[in-house]
């Protein structure tokens, strides 16, 4: 991911709008890019100014913001092991079909 792109999508993770694989690859990219990271330091700190209605002094940066990204990776990862529980029982499903129908046609 660009530098471009992830700021482009700092919005959207702010709102927990991304889907699963942009959120992985902005966490990624936040990760590695220093620039990146005070980006959304940045906005992250406008937007809770707004959303508190300009009560700034509730807000600790170096508290708030890392508590956020934890969130976020911790449902990120509780839906990545949803999605392999839901194929796991998806190809379950498909397999007892396929045996049932060679019982019956049997």
């Amino acid at each position: 991911m660009k530098c471009k792109d992830f700021s482009g999508m700092v919005p959207a993770f702010l709102k927990d709008t991304l889907d699963d694989t942009s959120l992985r690859e902005f966490l990624e990219h936040y990760d590695s890019c220093q620039g990146c990271r005070e980006e959304l330091e940045i906005q992250f700190l406008i937007e809770r100014v707004f959303n508190e209605m300009g009560v700034a002094d509730g807000i600790n940066l170096h508290k708030d913001l890392p508590e956020y990204i934890g969130r976020e990776r911790k449902l990120l990862k509780k839906r990545s092991r949803l999605t392999s529980v839901a194929v796991l029982m998806e190809l379950t499903a498909v397999i007892a079909v396929v045996l049932t129908a060679i019982l019956f046609f049997s």
